[in-house]
């Protein structure tokens, strides 16, 4: 398996959080910083995408995508409905 990442922790945290200027995240409602969460997640991503062959990891990375943004589309469906 190689074990080259593609982008470094820092990277990945900073490419991540420019999107969240356009969509951003109310992070009054949590009880977690936005450097810690963004920290945690990227180390969860890379140590996904190492974990896994090079034939594997395209399939696994967008599966992982599309459980998100399904995760992301409950909520905001959720956050809407109880919004009135």
């Amino acid at each position: 398996m190689d074990n080259k990442k593609t982008a470094t922790l820092e990277q990945l945290v900073e490419l991540a959080q420019t999107v969240e200027q356009t969509d951003p995240i109310d992070w009054s409602y949590v009880n977690i910083t936005p450097e810690s969460a963004y920290g945690m997640m990227a180390a969860h991503v890379i140590d996904m995408f190492e974990s896994h062959s090079d034939a594997d990891r395209e399939i696994t990375m967008m599966s992982v995508m599309v459980k998100l943004l399904v995760e992301s589309l409950v909520l905001n469906l959720r956050i809407q409905q109880s919004n009135g």
